[in-house]
């Protein structure tokens, strides 16, 4: 027995000895890791940065070419310090002669910036620009004459559109400045952050908080990175001048000459583990002078353990025994007190609880919520003359038809007597909140014909608040629901009232439209308006966007909020969509015999068309029928066709674009997608909201949000196009942020095709 301890005792020593230094040499191995992919995170972040100050750069030369083309109001734009690119310390300027034109400085003469032209460009000048490259930049090593290295000079020489030189574009970039952000970076991660061109020269460092630079590692075998080509890395190489190599990670820039490293000293990075290593040790230690010292009495132990565990397992048993019992007696007294006793529903309590619950989700929501109050019509006199047991019958008959009238998840409760309250959610229009009272009332009036041997006949007064119009908490919409509810049963029996009075007039209005869609589609009374897309660079009309009216017979022209809820909550849509399809290509053909150019079209698609698997064949039919060619349709749809089934939507948007359409996404910012939605869809082009448009002068937030579209489309290869321009400031300011296309009432409102043509014809827009 004692032998056999001992042994054991023997083999957790040696186990936990054999732990303790593996796990010692993880963590110095995960140490290391951990830093590179530290590292690899700051060289990112550093490149991106960077690449986007230079980008910037290219954005501020096309801005100055603007003003040696005689454009001044373009030369607020134009000083990166009145911008706030403090990465900037100067730019200006020349002109093809390498005369001064503009100094941010305000400065008569530029002597530096001038030496960048004087240095390699005007001797190899003759009057055109046959020799230099349009628009490269090129980045110049610091003069390091007044001891900061780190100033770079850039020099962009500028052409017009004849390919002759037109001047030249010059600054001075602090990448000083630009470093010292990540000087937090440099001191408490013990990172080493260097910028270095092409040619081996060291621009900038930034060393435990310490700026510097100028180091020459041209030829060295620490920079042989710069000569393989290879994007990003880790560096296999000491440092000059350094006694241990660094942990260095380098990453080269895509589209500029420079490349930023970043390293850590490992010694530093071991240090650190020391302590903990140091006391992994001491740990160690004390577990085996403990294992000695307890292997004497481990049977002792073992045997007081096994009679602790009977004992606790018992009074566990105890315990769990107890728990299920008070749990059963808890929900059995919940089940009472939140539970109509009568009809089971939920009663008053339980309601208020779980529509506030309801109502807290109804505010990230763009669709709305109804509550519906419903009181029973003579139902005193039922209980009156034929008991109350009939009554009783009656309330548990009502209840159930209430509960199987509406949706598993909308809330149906008895508040007590004969009110009874329905919280129905996410209903896209009041029209839809109308057909549902309707039900309601027909559901509830329907005759009783058994409750207790004796024929009941009865009907609801309803009255219905909607959230947020009428009230944005549940005590505010039930006390405009039972307002609702008495103007109800004041005006008759079986009648419903909204709260606002003006939906009454609306919903009878929507049941009147929906009677005569299809008699609409028949008779052609739908019609369709244009509105031009304007290419920002030239102001071309690049095409066109199809919007739908309806010319009713006594209503007179109908815009779509009024009737494309209804068509898409009644299967309408699809054969509606498929009157739009054939109504533009047939106006195409219409335009292509009256010598009209003809230019694209785009169709609105909404979810319920993309699921509908005809769609295709309309499109290709109806083109090869006015013999048109696929690239004349495009297809936008909204962010929230990809709520429901996004896999079918990517299907079906692919068939489309597979024949040669366009798809653009409609609404950009305001819906649900994502970059995952973005990526997996074959989206063209994207359209921002009018939301963002309107105040994008005087809202850093909607200007912040248009500049951030514009980045991601460039980076993902997309169009962007702003919609509800409506005035020349705003027309300026997306041309200034890179935006591709525009539309709106500035340009032109959507009017018929007549009164298109003049436009088609000239081809492009003219301010007036």
């Amino acid at each position: 027995m004692s032998a056999g301890l001992v042994l054991l005792s023997v083999c957790v020593l040696a186990v936990a000895w054999y732990f303790t230094v593996i796990r010692i040499e993880n963590e110095k191995q995960l140490a290391v890791t951990a830093s590179i992919a530290d590292s690899r995170n700051v060289a990112a972040i550093v490149s991106a940065n960077l690449d986007e100050v230079l980008g910037k750069t290219l954005l501020y030369s096309r801005i100055g070419q603007s003003m040696l083309n005689g454009e001044q109001a373009s030369s607020a734009y134009f000083n990166p310090l009145f911008n706030g690119d403090s990465a900037y310390l100067r730019v200006a300027m020349f002109d093809a002669a390498g005369r001064l034109v503009y100094s941010s400085a305000r400065q008569k003469s530029e002597p530096e910036l001038s030496r960048l032209i004087n240095a390699g460009y005007m001797s190899s000048l003759t009057g055109t620009a046959s020799s230099v490259e349009h628009n490269a930049m090129i980045i110049n090593p610091p003069s390091n004459r007044d001891g900061y290295s780190w100033r770079v000079p850039l020099l962009i020489p500028l052409q017009n559109g004849r390919g002759e030189l037109q001047g030249f574009f010059a600054a001075i970039l602090d990448l000083g400045y630009f470093l010292k952000t990540y000087q937090e970076v440099s001191v408490a991660g013990s990172s080493r952050i260097e910028i270095l061109n092409a040619a081996g020269l060291q621009l900038a460092e930034l060393s435990g908080g310490i700026l510097s630079g100028g180091s020459n590692y041209a030829g060295q075998e620490y920079a042989t990175f710069l000569l393989t080509g290879k994007g990003d890395g880790l560096i296999h190489a000491l440092r000059p001048g350094d006694q241990v190599q660094h942990v260095g990670v380098q990453r080269r820039l895509a589209h500029y000459p420079l490349a930023v490293v970043v390293s850590r000293d490992p010694q530093v990075l071991m240090a650190r583990l020391w302590p903990a290593h140091r006391q992994y040790y001491l740990q160690a230690m004390l577990v085996s002078l403990l294992i000695v010292l307890l292997t004497a009495g481990l049977v002792n132990l073992a045997h007081r353990r096994r009679y602790l565990y009977e004992k606790l397992l018992y009074s566990e048993r105890e315990k769990s025994g107890l728990i299920n019992q008070l749990e059963q007696e808890k929900s059995r007294a919940y089940q009472l007190a939140s539970h109509d006793y009568l009809t089971g529903i939920p009663n008053r309590m339980l309601f208020y609880e779980l529509a506030a619950t309801e109502l807290s989700r109804a505010k990230r929501s763009r669709n709305l919520y109804a509550l519906f109050f419903l009181d029973l019509d003579k139902f005193k006199l039922i209980n009156d003359t034929q008991g109350h047991a009939v009554g009783d019958a009656l309330l548990q008959e009502v209840a159930r038809r209430l509960r199987a009238a509406v949706r598993e998840y909308d809330l149906v409760a008895r508040l007590g007597g004969d009110e009874f309250v329905v919280l129905v959610s996410e209903i896209r229009s009041e029209d839809r909140v109308a057909e549902i009272a309707d039900k309601l009332v027909e559901t509830l009036r329907a005759p009783y014909p058994d409750l207790l041997g004796r024929h009941v006949e009865t009907a609801p007064s309803i009255g219905i608040a909607l959230y947020p119009r009428d009230g944005q908490r549940i005590e505010t919409l039930m006390s405009n629901a039972d307002a609702a509810m008495y103007s109800a049963k004041s005006a008759g029996s079986g009648l419903y009232r909204f709260y606002d009075a003006s939906l009454n007039a609306s919903a009878v209005r929507g049941l009147e439209l929906l009677g005569r869609f299809r008699q609409a589609l028949k008779d052609n009374e739908f019609c369709l308006h244009y509105q031009p897309k304007v290419e920002l660079q030239n102001y071309q009309v690049v095409g066109m966007e199809a919007l739908i009216r309806w010319q009713h017979p006594e209503h007179g022209l109908i815009f779509p909020s009024e009737f494309i809820s209804l068509a898409e909550s009644h299967d309408l849509v699809q054969p509606l969509g498929r009157w739009i399809i054939e109504a533009v290509c047939r106006q195409l053909a219409q335009w292509r015999a009256q010598g009209v150019p003809l230019l694209p079209v785009a169709i609105n698609v909404s979810a319920r068309q993309l699921d509908d698997d005809s769609l295709i064949a309309t499109v290709r039919e109806s083109l090869r029928r006015h013999h048109l060619t696929a690239d004349l349709l495009e297809i936008e749809v909204t962010e929230s066709c990809f709520i429901a089934d996004l896999e079918q939507a990517r299907v079906t948007l692919e068939k489309l674009r597979d024949e040669g359409l366009k798809i653009y996404l409609d609404d950009y910012g305001t819906g649900y997608s994502s970059l995952s939605h973005i990526k997996a869809l074959p989206v063209y082009a994207l359209k921002i909201d009018r939301s963002f448009i309107r105040d994008i002068r005087n809202d850093n937030s909607d200007g912040m949000i248009v500049a951030s579209t514009v980045t991601l489309a460039r980076n993902l290869g997309l169009k962007v196009v702003a919609e509800g321009v409506e005035t020349r400031e705003q027309l300026m300011h997306l041309k200034l942020m890179g935006c591709d296309q525009v539309q709106g009432f500035y340009l032109q409102r959507p009017v018929p095709s007549a009164q298109l043509e003049a436009m088609l014809q000239k081809g492009r827009f003219e301010f007036t």
